[in-house]
């Protein structure tokens, strides 16, 4: 499995590991009951720590996207999709939420703030 980590993104690699996997997950690209890489494997093939890799599985497990056996590895949980999904829509609600605060207090007007967004929306 090839994950390309973006060094200097400000972006930490779990977070990476954990977003690229969950992607996958979401578009069907990891089936429901797919194993994942070993954390070990992982952590080699993408030059990282185990540690790092560890806690992205941690995350992924946490919101139900994976599950994990002990001594069997770590797989995609049945409804993945759906809980990726939902992740998703939480983790972009969030950072709406974050956007128009900061614009408000920047003292945007609701006018300004709405042509930002619809410039967004339609850029390629």
């Amino acid at each position: 499995m090839s994950i390309r980590l973006a060094e200097g993104s400000g972006v930490p690699y779990w977070r990476q590991i954990r977003d690229e996997l969950a992607d996958r997950i979401r578009s069907g690209q990891l089936a429901p009951g797919s194993p994942l890489p070993s954390i070990r494997e992982l952590a080699v093939e993408t030059l990282v720590s185990v540690i790092t890799v560890k806690k992205a599985y941690e995350e992924l497990e946490r919101a139900n996207l994976v599950y994990s056996h002990q001594g069997r590895g770590t797989f995609v949980a049945d409804q993945g999709g759906a809980a990726s999904r939902q992740v998703l829509l939480a983790e972009i609600a969030a950072e709406f939420a974050s956007a128009a605060k900061r614009a408000r207090d920047a003292g945007l007007t609701p006018a300004e703030i709405d042509d930002l967004w619809r410039a967004a929306t339609t850029a390629d």
